[in-house]
């Protein structure tokens, strides 16, 4: 009964959505969203199928094939022949596989990998990209709306003290020049709360977009979540070297490229050409070794007549086999070998060279980015201690100003330096956001 209840009205819930108020979205739910629908990765997930379809494609010839064949023909020979057409039918059956394969990688192997390797670390760098820019822009929104309620509460003084001045004008106890001054203040807060507005707007439409849902601003409310990111420099370093996309994809190509140098010996294998078979009747087999390109390979093929025309001298159950064997051993080439290895070695220590300095990269742009990341987050601290001090100098000379004591330039010129710290304030806190972002990416550290 209870259960009746409940679904009622969760019924009635969605009958009436005015009276729901929406959950606000967490991080963690917004991460997950832009993993699940964000386009971008989407896109890279269907380009990783695609490589997966070409490795069955590539990969089926290690699997069975079956066709059928048939051949109708029909030639006039009524001036050589009591008969006026000769009639000619064939049906076969025919069954193909390739066995096994030996030698240096095929080449649509190695392409093949070498396709599977940029589609898998590209969506990894994507991931890492996207999943840090939707931490910035959430965080991003949050304080926007710190901001925002910030500057509302300091134009609610202004418009207080706009208030007095106005009524104070009235009585003529006010100058005019007190009167526009107050409506400056609420003027340029305005001017503030407006562009923040539309920014946290532009981030919130962003947001949604990140995480693959409709831009409707109106649904976006967000839960307050801790952002400091602040790790010990080798700790960093060490997570960021395990989870660099180029560092990994650079491990793997100099794995490939051991592989392939160690192939090069192959060339002083002689060439070898295998081809033996049984046939009975309408069934025969047959096994060939050849070489396509650079790799060897045992291929087992049958067939059965379904329909022929007999075979004139030979039995319908007669027995008939075949074998040959060709080979071809490279005694000298002109050093054409020797120069391949070299060549192959060279492109070996290449890519040594740069996996060690792009490890050493990744290790300085982190360290770099603690720096960096310190640093604005004593910026930010310094510059709200000056929003406190400028505001209160504000407090000060405006009081000054009313008994008359206070230096009208003096006032302006403080003035102006408490809207240019609040200012300067919002952009150091957005790039304490910023060089957080920028050290998650690097690191790859996911909440």
């Amino acid at each position: 009964m209870i259960a009746y209840y409940l679904g009622i009205l969760a019924f009635w819930s969605l009958l009436t959505p005015g009276w729901a108020d929406p959950q606000p979205l967490t991080l963690a739910y917004c991460l997950d969203a832009a993993m699940q629908h964000n386009r971008a990765l989407l896109q890279a997930r269907e380009q990783i199928a695609q490589v997966k379809g070409e490795r069955l494609q590539v990969r089926s010839r290690f699997l069975p094939h079956l066709d059928l064949t048939t051949r109708l023909a029909a030639e006039d020979s009524s001036r050589i022949d009591w008969h006026p057409t000769q009639d000619q039918s064939n049906a076969q059956l025919r069954f193909s596989q390739r066995l096994f394969e030996f030698g240096p990688d095929a080449l649509q192997d190695i392409q093949l990998r070498e396709d599977l390797r940029q589609a898998m670390y590209a969506y990894q760098g994507q991931v890492y990209t996207l999943l840090s820019r939707v931490w910035e822009v959430f965080q991003l929104i949050l304080l926007q709306e710190e901001q925002l309620a910030s500057r509302r509460q300091s134009r609610e003084g202004f418009r207080a003290q706009l208030a007095q001045q106005l009524a104070r004008y009235e009585h003529r106890l006010a100058t005019e020049e007190e009167k526009l001054s107050a409506e400056l203040n609420v003027l340029d807060e305005d001017l503030a709360i407006n562009g923040l507005e539309r920014r946290h707007r532009n981030h919130q439409l962003e947001l949604l977009r990140l995480i693959g849902q409709p831009l409707d601003t109106a649904q976006v409310r967000l839960a307050p979540t801790p952002h400091l990111f602040l790790p010990d420099q080798d700790a960093a370093v060490q997570l960021a070297l395990n989870t660099d996309v180029e560092i990994s994809l650079l491990g793997q190509l100099v794995g490939e490229q051991h592989r392939i140098t160690n192939e090069v010996y192959w060339e002083y294998s002689p060439d070898l050409s295998l081809a033996a078979g049984l046939g009975q009747g309408r069934n025969q087999t047959q096994l060939n070794l050849d070489r396509d390109g650079r790799t060897w390979g045992m291929n087992l093929g049958s067939q059965y007549r379904l329909l022929q025309d007999p075979f004139p001298g030979k039995p319908e159950g007669g027995r008939r086999w075949f074998a040959r064997l060709e080979a071809r051993l490279p005694l000298f080439e002109g050093g054409a070998s020797l120069g391949h290895r070299m060549r192959e070695k060279a492109r070996l220590r290449q890519l040594e060279i740069r996996l060690k300095d792009a490890r050493s990269a990744v290790e300085l742009q982190v360290r770099q980015a603690l720096q960096a990341l310190g640093e604005s987050l004593r910026q930010q601290e310094f510059q709200q201690q000056r929003v406190s001090i400028t505001r209160r100098r504000l407090e000060i000379h405006q009081i000054l100003k009313e008994k008359g004591q206070a230096d009208e330039s003096l006032l302006e010129q403080v003035r102006t330096q408490y809207f240019a710290a609040q200012d300067t304030l919002l952009n150091a806190q957005e790039n304490a956001l910023h060089q957080q972002a920028q050290l998650r990416r690097l690191t790859g550290y996911l909440e």
